[in-house]
């Protein structure tokens, strides 16, 4: 059961100019004998923390789920059986602000939300098959020590005011506040079946540096998470901490995550904590930090040890099912950059960076969804985060770019680059765990986007109306040099090719009809406009991103594809064989040189030193994919990130984004040579290294249906040793290159 009464502590919610305390809630209950079952589910807007007699059972770190509660009211549903006892019971929470009340997202008109409020509970009990008792005034309430809380601009904790035992049972509560009946949100109420976040991994700083007004710890890795303060504190002693992925000077620089003087001092990833003279323990229970390097203020010399602050990395509690290995290191390092790119940016929904924004972008996951697929099981989430394209769209089938939203992103921010996410992501389980339930679940948005997609024609018959080639080599974010018809008109052409696929594999025959139709009709209109007077070319529409879209596309003949594929490798050695693309180009550059049979020069441009190029972010000693390249930036020696020309100032964007991480997907299917149902439709595991020069060994391998597929090779002289593993019941074709005599070839 899932309950609509829904209670609070407070009418009056937290602002940054005037704190109100996460509340603290108790249910006492008696129990003559215990059920045999007993289930509990919870709601608690916008983040709860559950305890049982003491003991916290919260299914994991920001519970429920991230949403906007006047679309989707999110339970967790609990077994509470093993925690109950004959005699006095209690369930005692801890709420949090999350997107109920997020002040912090204000760039992005969060805190206008008509459903802004303080924090809300509900909950129903149910013993043997019936309902025992839903949240109502009888629950008591009480400030917590959390003074305030904010997913993007941290918390403030008073350990003065820890009551102890305050979710014991036998806990006297007769001096706390009853709480009311408050409004119930307006959404659908829904069980969360998406992975839970946890804390993955613990990691300790490699070096603690004295710094003008604190120390700096640094981390050996720039990640998502929270955060474990432990000391032996001082009695009113103040400590504040700011968390950063970004040095200059030798110390923390936080303008990468902010947004100037919109950002007030003291709200960006930042934590304060007043002690109580003991021994503390504090991990903020509400909001997240993306960070490497945390700067503690307010400690002594003598606190400042390498106990007093643990990384705690954290993620949607997903599991990697793929890996990739070779002779070459940096391939590797580059790889292992865009894995952890990908879990630094997955809390619940896929994320577009962990610090500055914590915004679900539709055009990110639309560039990710392959290898996010291909490196994970994430089939439960990602189906879960479609029902919210589901639940925000808008009648006339618009999207807005970020998705949970409380009404931005409709106007700015959008178009079909983006919206091609509630395309591929679809497309991109369904390849990868064949369950067509997710096709079904997205099929009737997926219909109502194409027919909005059609009103928006210019008089020519062409699409431009949304964002184009984001962050184009040294060109700042949404300044690119690819017309936007180009991109608009050939994304939407992809979409209406993949809905063609995923209409037919579920039987829609008429919505498949439509996407066939649209097909037709852009590729008709695209090829007017491009290829004008017969077969002429517009030299300014030539880019590296327009042909690598176009010879992606699907829609080339052979003898135009043979024309226009010498015109990108042109452009390309024109630039010293450099990539000068955006995200949307870079999602097609790497496939079309390798699938043409130019993977060397694909390796080049992802993996030379020089700028521009993922391996000149590696050099630099990153652990994670950026956002733009809009300069050369070198790193000195105390790890501080400058431009390499003096004259430009140091404006580094995002240093965690994972919409470029697309590249390795060219080591998966070329180098190692494994592809999971290339065809899409057709269920297959296609083997086809390509054995590039300066790479002796190469292997990958995913879990595919349950069971391993894997596939390795070594090369020796003129002659390859191969090997693969593959499910019986599942056809494998291997395509032999004729160059090489192979050896050792598995069965």
């Amino acid at each position: 059961m899932l309950s609509k009464k829904f209670v609070s502590a407070t009418k009056e919610f937290s602002r940054f100019d005037k704190f109100v305390n996460a509340p603290y809630l108790r249910k006492d209950f008696a129990l003559e004998k215990l059920p045999k079952e007993a289930s509990l589910t919870v709601s608690g807007l916008g983040f709860y923390r559950l305890w049982i007699n003491g003991r916290e059972i919260t299914k994991g770190l920001l519970a429920p789920y991230i949403s906007n509660p006047d679309e989707i009211v999110y339970f967790d549903a609990y077994d509470v059986t093993p925690y109950l006892k004959e005699g006095k019971n209690v369930f005692a929470f801890l709420l949090g602000n999350g997107f109920l009340n997020n002040e912090g997202g204000s760039i992005w008109d969060m805190e206008k939300a008509s459903f802004r409020s303080a924090p809300k509970l509900a909950f129903a009990f149910m013993m043997d098959g019936s309902l025992a008792f839903e949240a109502d005034t009888s629950i008591k309430t009480h400030p917590s020590p959390i003074l305030f809380d904010d997913l993007r601009a941290g918390e403030r904790y008073d350990a003065n005011l820890e009551i102890e035992g305050w979710n014991e049972a036998d806990f006297d509560d007769s001096s706390w506040k009853n709480v009311f009946e408050s409004e119930a949100p307006k959404g659908e109420l829904r069980l969360c079946y998406a992975d839970p976040i946890r804390i993955e991994e613990e990691l300790s700083p490699i070096a603690i540096r004295k710094v003008k007004d604190g120390y700096l710890y640094i981390f050996p890795k720039n990640a998502a998470g929270f955060a474990r303060l432990s000391l032996k504190s001082e009695k009113n002693q103040q400590i504040a901490i700011d968390f950063g992925e970004l040095l200059s000077n030798g110390d923390l620089n936080m303008a990468n995550i902010g947004f100037g003087k919109r950002t007030l001092k003291g709200f960006n990833q930042h934590i304060e904590f007043v002690g109580s003279g003991k021994e503390e323990t504090y991990v903020p229970s509400f909001c997240y930090f993306g960070y490497r390097y945390a700067k503690v203020m307010g400690v002594k010399e003598e606190q400042a040890t390498p106990s007093l602050l643990t990384m705690l990395v954290a993620r949607s509690d997903f599991k990697h099912v793929a890996s990739f290995t070779s002779s070459d290191e940096r391939m590797n390092h580059l790889y292992e950059m865009a894995i952890n790119s990908m879990d630094s940016n997955f809390f619940y929904f896929p994320t577009d960076c962990p610090h500055r924004e914590k915004n679900g972008w539709t055009g990110d996951i639309a560039l990710s969804a392959d290898y996010f697929c291909w490196s994970a099981d994430l089939g439960a989430s990602l189906k879960e985060y479609l029902h919210s394209f589901i639940g925000v769209q808008l009648p006339n089938g618009a999207l807005p770019g970020i998705i949970p939203t409380t009404g931005w992103g409709f106007a700015w921010g959008n178009g079909p680059a983006w919206d091609m996410a509630l395309f591929e992501i679809p497309y991109s389980v369904y390849q990868y765990e064949r369950d067509p339930s997710i096709i079904s679940e997205a099929a009737p948005a997926m219909e109502k986007y194409l027919r909005y997609a059609l009103t928006k024609e210019d008089g020519n018959g062409l699409l431009a109306y949304g964002l184009g080639d984001w962050c184009e080599v040294d060109r700042v974010s949404g300044d690119f040099k690819t017309p936007l018809w180009i991109t608009d008109t050939l994304t939407c052409i992809m979409m209406a090719l993949k809905a063609e696929k995923m209409f037919r594999k579920i039987g829609y025959k008429e919505q498949e009809k439509l996407a066939r139709d649209l097909v037709t009709r852009w590729e008709k209109a695209f090829r007017k406009a491009f290829f004008f007077d017969g077969d002429k070319v517009d030299p300014r529409t030539l880019t590296q991103t327009s042909l690598s879209m176009l010879l992606e596309s699907g829609i080339l003949l052979k003898k135009e594809d043979e024309r226009l594929y010498p015109m990108l490798l042109d452009l390309i050695h024109r630039d010293d064989d450099h990539f000068r693309v955006g995200v949307l180009g870079a999602r097609r550059l790497w496939e079309t040189l390798a699938r043409h049979g130019d993977l060397e020069l694909a390796l080049k441009l992802i993996e030379q030193d020089s700028y521009p190029s993922f391996g000149y972010i590696e050099k630099l000693g990153e652990k994670t994919l950026w956002e733009e390249f809009t300069m050369e930036f070198q790193k000195r020696e105390d790890g501080s990130l400058e431009p390499k020309n003096p004259y430009y100032l140091p404006i580094a964007t995002s240093l965690n984004h994972h919409f470029w991480g697309s590249f390795i997907m060219v080591f998966v299917r070329y180098v190692a040579g494994i592809q999971i149902n290339p065809d899409w439709e057709k269920e297959e595991i296609v083997l086809s290294p390509f054995f590039p020069q300066g790479i002796v060994s190469a292997s990958a391998e995913r879990l595919y249906r349950g069971k391993k597929v894997k596939v390795s090779w070594k090369k020796e002289g003129d002659s390859i040793f191969f090997d693969y593993e593959a499910p019986k019941d599942i056809q494998v074709r291997f395509l032999k290159r004729p160059d090489f005599e192979y050896k050792n070839k598995g069965e």
